[in-house]
């Protein structure tokens, strides 16, 4: 009896320890501005399964770390019914059983018990001996933890080969009752229950400290990482419109964040992956999504309604985010990190803190709805002398882009692509009034202005009928499809250019008629390789034969550095990203680099100027390179 009252007091303390500070983090998600998107759940179900249930991004992205996680996220699992059954059995009650369901349960979690062993020490190893940079410093909870874990797998796989220990020293006592050994026997019988009983606390009581440590430490991603994962938008960063009549100006407090970001905070699971990916980190800036996320976690914690900037993180990391989403794809539990930089940047504009270089991008678009003052009768001369079709009802409306419309190099890209499409006899046209579709504006925080450009350009869209567009900017096609967040028809297909080439090859209207003259490295846009399909990754390499990979690559490529409206700021600190970028480029002794965004071309010709190699390596479209090879 006593045993059970102190049994049942040890599962109260670990019950509330496990909970009490799990319901106060809950209560404070609640408090946040913005509460949770669900919707498309059987999509949702699909994700979670193969994201948590089988840790398939957990794995992909870190093969080994993930399979050893995975090993003890599967054990975890496994453990739950005789975890439930271990403290049935101390009231002298049964979960599972006392037949072959039993037997065949207990001897499968075994198996899983040693999987678990080999993957917490090899985890352990990983985080006290190789100690990579990403995990930061060691933390005395981790090993903690790891030692719980370790216990908890020796003894259960102790018990379950005792149990049958016992028993044979019970049926020993009972057949020498009467006999000299029969003393002997009782007495090593009660030994041999003492320590299993021994046991079974020791692994009870482990139990209930990992339960009481859990929502004191990273590992509260046990609990909360699943819930963030089933519910993370599908789109990567993506950004709601702001309803300026209900006064929604941004983020300025802790809980002006959405309820999505203040739950991602507390599901961190510090493992680094956005560490080791992000841009601005990698280049010497303050910027570290990792610890953007464990700011906002203590910030939350200590006051919601504290100001963001300044009291939890510091302003200097909002500005040299490029929006690459490294950060996002990379996260395994459901984070997304770029968001609330977003939402900063938002509620910075709104009280008129920017970097001053904006004001001038910002003044632009207002005065001539382009970022670089280009006078709009440029555009028009351009369109006109070239002999680009006005756009009345083709099948396709072709997005130039401010670029393409105003840029004297980015020009050839567009000359070449519409070659192409004239050589394929595609029925096309342009837009000559089309407008910055505001993609720069809306990254820098100034919502306002991008809503103004952005209905601008959605009454010109449905005046003119359009039903699919391309466009050779990745940032442009990313920005008119959230055009569909304020009104545009959520049906009109947008693609990429080098998606609509690769079709016009497939069917024959295209002929690719030689190989490419010269070594071509292919840089993945961040816009396409991570926000993009899957298809915008493989069709320009089927186009471009097979280029030469560098080491960060499709999924895994490494920004340019013009995202986020960081083409418009000056970049002061550390490494420049493009230069950082672009010797990785270099580095593969390719004789050309091959784009796919106007942005990337900018910032990669600017680098290759500057690293004295911008005759030996020219930086090409692959619409460029895709004519050179049909002429």
């Amino acid at each position: 009896m006593i045993e059970r009252i102190l049994l049942t007091i040890a599962i109260a303390l670990g019950l509330y320890g496990f909970f009490a500070p799990i319901l106060t983090r809950l209560r404070i998600i609640q408090k946040t501005s913005k509460g949770f998107v669900i919707d498309q759940i059987p999509r949702r179900i699909g994700r979670f399964i193969w994201e948590v249930l089988l840790q398939g991004k957990v794995i992909a992205q870190r093969p080994f770390a993930g399979i050893m996680h995975a090993l003890v996220f599967w054990g975890f699992l496994a453990f739950v019914p005789v975890t439930l059954d271990h403290f049935a059995r101390g009231y002298g009650l049964s979960v599972l059983g006392h037949g072959a369901f039993r037997s065949v349960v207990t001897t499968v979690v075994a198996v899983f018990a040693v999987a678990v062993l080999i993957g917490i020490i090899a985890l352990l190893v990983r985080r006290f001996a190789v100690r990579p940079p990403a995990l930061g410093p060691v933390k005395f909870e981790s090993g903690i933890v790891g030692l719980l874990i370790v216990i908890l797998m020796v003894t259960y796989l102790w018990d379950l080969s005792q149990r049958e220990h016992l028993r044979e020293l019970a049926n020993a006592w009972q057949s020498s009752a009467g006999t000299d050994q029969s003393e002997h026997a009782a007495f090593v019988m009660s030994v041999w229950a003492i320590l299993y009983r021994i046991n079974w606390w020791i692994h009870s009581l482990s139990i209930l400290t990992f339960l009481w440590l859990i929502p004191r430490s990273k590992h509260l991603h046990l609990v909360l990482s699943p819930v963030t994962t089933f519910l993370k938008d599908f789109e990567l960063a993506r950004i709601r419109p702001l309803d300026f009549e209900k006064e929604e100006f941004g983020a300025a407090k802790l809980a002006d964040f959405s309820a999505h970001t203040a739950l991602g905070a507390f599901s961190c699971v510090e493992c680094g992956r956005c560490y080791d990916h992000c841009p601005a980190r990698n280049t010497g800036k303050l910027l570290d999504p990792k610890k953007l996320m464990l700011d906002l976690r203590d910030g939350f914690l200590k006051d919601p309604q504290q100001a963001i900037v300044g009291a939890t993180i510091d302003e200097e990391i909002l500005w040299q985010c490029t929006t690459c989403g490294a950060c996002t794809f990379q996260c395994p539990v459901g984070i997304d990190q770029v968001v609330p930089i977003l939402e900063t940047r938002r509620g910075q504009v709104a009280e008129g803190n920017v970097p001053h270089t904006f004001n001038t991008f910002f003044g632009n678009l207002e005065r001539l709805q382009n970022p670089w003052a280009y006078p709009t009768p440029q555009a028009h001369e351009f369109i006109r002398d070239n002999g680009y079709p006005e756009y009345n009802g083709q099948e396709w409306l072709y997005w130039m882009g401010c670029l393409a419309r105003f840029d004297l190099t980015y020009r050839k890209v567009s000359l070449a692509f519409k070659k192409i499409l004239d050589s394929a006899g595609v029925s096309y046209g342009v837009l000559k009034d089309e407008q910055c579709t505001g993609d720069a504006a809306r990254r820098a925080g100034n919502e306002f202005l991008f809503q103004q450009l952005a209905t601008a350009n959605i009454e010109m869209l449905k005046a003119a009928g359009a039903k699919k567009i391309v466009a050779t900017c990745p940032h442009c096609i990313r920005t008119i499809s959230e055009y569909k967040d304020l009104g545009l028809d959520s049906g009109i297909e947008i693609i990429h250019h080098t998606q609509l080439i690769s079709e016009l090859v497939g069917v024959g209207k295209v002929k690719l008629n030689q190989e490419t003259e010269a070594a071509t490295v292919y840089h993945d846009p961040c816009y396409l390789s991570r926000y993009g399909k899957p298809e915008d990754i493989s069709n320009p390499r089927a186009l471009l034969g097979g280029p030469l990979e560098p080491e960060r690559t499709r999924e895994k490529s490494f920004c340019c550095g013009a995202g986020g409206a960081m083409i418009f700021a000056e970049e002061t600190k550390g490494k420049r990203v493009n230069r950082e970028r672009t010797e990785e480029l270099l580095g593969t002794g390719a004789a050309r680099i091959a784009v796919g965004c106007p942005f990337c071309q900018v910032m990669i010709r600017d680098a290759t100027n500057d690293l004295g190699k911008g005759d030996e390596a020219p930086v090409l479209d692959v619409a460029q390179i895709v004519l050179g090879m049909i002429e």
